[in-house]
């Protein structure tokens, strides 16, 4: 590559230049094809290169999806001579360039926000947006420049605690150039980004207005009011995980890979505590916490997914995470007990739970099975 010119002067003759409609950029930013990859390459300056280069390493080791550095070239050059009132004097006059990988399966601001999506689509992507920025403040990122024309989204396929393959809607972080790592984001902060970002969906309306395409105004206010209301629900919950975890050592990634109900936490706290009190009981000593967590894991937990796999229960509800279906049988078990008026086994949990909510049964609402059995249960006045 021709290293030693600006972008603009690149021979697009002797290289081969993939013409991909891009957002705004401050920066000139070219598309190149090579035998088996593709990629971004975007020239800026030398001090900025390096701290974008950088911050996508970071991003990535903590498990942020965001862009793909491949590498960044710096072209010294001659100094440039300047004139001044006090003397003459050299500025650099290096060229900088940062490499991304371009991924094919991405779709960028300037496609997506073209089309009229559904109401459901269109939460799909703001919730894909509103988990990012959680994923973000939480660990401490500050991205600095959060507009909609530096998110990507793709579908990427994810793999559970269980191996099974399922497809996820995911918002990627496109521009790390303003990155900051900060040990904790004050709310002020955290509010500013998001006001920040909110504008920019009115930038984008309005350049979309601007240049002639015609579709429904998608930065509303319930637009708005959903991605902060999903940005809440999701930064809460990694608080919540994150506390869990400090609380009792189990780590909730290895084992429960992803929860994304929060309510699921608190049975599952329960359920230990209740364990380290019948262990403190039977040692004849308080037992600690991390210690009753990691002996519930092992010989509760753990035991309960052996019978799930072994009545193929996965199979029954291929969808669902193994700590919320073992929330939702042990709370089945529970109910059935107390219309049993006896302790009814988790084997006949499992196999009442799975003919009644299995994907071969006839599809019911637990909910609403449970609220059915809470009012036969509740007394008449």
């Amino acid at each position: 590559m021709p290293w030693d010119k600006s972008l603009d002067e690149w021979d697009e003759r002797k290289i081969r230049f993939i013409e991909i409609r891009k957002g705004l950029s401050r920066h000139t930013v070219r598309f190149v094809k090579t035998k088996n990859y593709s990629f971004a390459i975007k020239e800026t300056s030398e001090l900025s290169v390096k701290l974008e280069f950088d911050n996508y390493i970071k991003l990535l080791e903590s498990e942020i999806h965001t862009l793909i550095p491949i590498g960044k070239v710096i072209c010294e050059r001659p100094p440039i001579q300047v004139e001044t009132k006090v003397g003459t004097s050299y500025e650099k006059d290096n060229l900088a360039f940062i490499i991304t990988l371009l991924d094919t399966k991405v779709i960028p601001d300037s496609y997506l926000f073209r089309y009229n999506f559904k109401d459901y689509n269109k939460k799909i992507i703001w919730n894909a947006i509103a988990q990012l920025f959680a994923q973000l403040h939480f660990i401490g990122v500050y991205w600095g420049d959060a507009s909609l024309s530096n998110v990507l989204v793709r579908f990427f396929k994810i793999k559970d605690e269980r191996g099974r393959i399922r497809t996820e809607l995911k918002a990627i972080l496109a521009d790390a150039e303003t990155v900051q790592f900060i040990p904790e984001l004050s709310k002020e902060l955290r509010h500013n980004e998001l006001e920040f970002f909110f504008e920019s969906m009115d930038w984008i309306n309005e350049d979309l207005k601007n240049s002639g395409v015609e579709r429904g105004y998608f930065s509303t206010l319930s637009d708005k009011k959903y991605i902060l209301q999903k940005y809440k629900e999701h930064f809460m919950l990694y608080k919540k995980l994150n506390k869990f975890q400090i609380a009792t050592g189990i780590d909730v990634k290895r084992h429960f890979k992803e929860i994304k109900d929060v309510k699921i936490l608190i049975p599952l706290m329960q359920q230990i505590k209740e364990h380290k009190w019948y262990l403190s009981e039977k040692e004849n000593k308080e037992i600690p916490l991390k210690r009753a967590a990691q002996d519930w894991l092992v010989n509760i937990y753990q035991n309960v997914l052996k019978e799930f796999e072994a009545k193929k229960l996965f199979e029954e509800f291929p969808f669902m995470n193994s700590a919320k279906l073992y929330f939702e049988i042990m709370l089945h078990k529970y109910f059935l007990s107390i219309e049993h008026g006896r302790d009814i086994g988790i084997d006949n949990a499992i196999v009442d739970y799975s003919n009644k909510f299995g994907t071969n049964k006839p599809k019911k609402s637990f909910i609403n099975q449970i609220i059915k059995t809470l009012y036969r249960l509740i007394p008449k006045f």
